[in-house]
């Protein structure tokens, strides 16, 4: 995160940009999903402008992503999802893969969605089964034994 190397504080526009994120982050635990991706379309319009590069950028990128599937916009997640998948991976982190993945899946495009499921069990293991719709089921067994 960037600082204010007198005061070790973040700086004011970081903090609106974590302000909308944290905005984002609540309403979407209570499913008010429209009014958290307008949160976080913001936090992502100000860190396109101002923290490109930097890992704020990819983070906001990354609930960003998210939130565009919560409220069915599953091209434009799919999409922006893209943007921070290797960041995500390089840290261990299966967001952007999960969210490519339930995209996918939401789109009826399951072997799309194969390779992102594989990634988000190289993360989680077994816990994959849990973390997607139960509907899914069987497009995750398959995209385990087509990584076999």
């Amino acid at each position: 995160m960037t600082e204010n190397n007198s005061t070790h504080q973040l700086i004011p526009l970081e903090n609106v940009v974590l302000e909308h994120a944290s905005a984002g982050i609540a309403l979407g635990t209570v499913r008010r999903f429209e009014e958290s991706l307008e949160q976080w379309r913001l936090a992502a319009q100000l860190a396109d402008a101002n923290f490109e590069g930097d890992d704020l950028y990819y983070w906001v990128k990354g609930g960003y992503g998210a939130a565009l599937h919560d409220v069915g916009r599953h091209r434009d997640s799919i999409a922006v999802s893209k943007l921070v998948r290797a960041w995500t991976l390089s840290l261990r982190q299966p967001l952007a893969s999960l969210t490519i993945a339930r995209s996918y899946l939401a789109l009826g495009e399951a072997e799309n969605a194969y390779p992102h499921i594989q990634d988000v069990h190289r993360l989680v293991g077994d816990e994959v089964f849990n973390v997607f719709d139960r509907r899914y089921l069987a497009d995750i067994r398959r995209a385990l034994a087509a990584k076999a």
